[in-house]
């Protein structure tokens, strides 16, 4: 195959292991099914890449059908053991974490949600402001009220 699609290379080296660590660490199935399902599953990704609307998404559930669909055909037991890969283990964390993360800010109000999406934008006070049309500290308030509340949704915050 010539050149991939632009962005492809990008999302696969930085998808590949973390879909490899979900098959393994989240859906317990051996390290050689993961890689081989998460290679086929990048395989058709890139031969849909132009049409795949959410290619995370798109990718973890093709690689979970191939990864079962493998399995099934070499009747592979499912590992009874705790594996072991550190790395693999801190990535399914980040990704946890990420998740939850994402949770809990839907359950922000929405001037919070905004506030708190152009923060993680790296977007100052003064420059929320003006992308929301309020003063600076509006937007101030707003940033401590929303993560006031995320630390209280996610259990960082000790109660007074």
């Amino acid at each position: 195959m010539g050149s991939e699609p632009e962005g492809f290379k990008a999302f696969f080296e930085n998808q590949w292991p973390k879909v490899v660590s979900s098959l393994i660490y989240y859906h317990r199935f051996p390290h050689q099914i993961a890689e081989d399902a998460a290679s086929r599953a990048m395989v058709r990704l890139l031969l849909d890449w132009s049409k795949v609307q959410s290619p995370k998404a798109w990718l973890r559930t093709v690689a979970v059908r191939e990864a079962v669909r493998l399995a099934q055909q070499q009747h592979a037991a499912l590992p009874d053991t705790d594996l072991a890969d550190e790395r693999a283990e801190a990535e399914l964390d980040a990704v946890e974490l990420a998740l939850m993360v994402g949770a809990a800010l839907k359950t922000l109000p929405p001037k919070q949600q905004k506030v708190m999406a152009l923060t993680i934008a790296d977007m100052k006070p003064e420059e929320i402001a003006d992308e929301l049309g309020c003063t600076a500290e509006q937007a101030r308030g707003n940033l401590a009220h929303a993560r006031r509340a995320l630390r209280r949704a996610l259990g960082t915050e000790e109660e007074a």
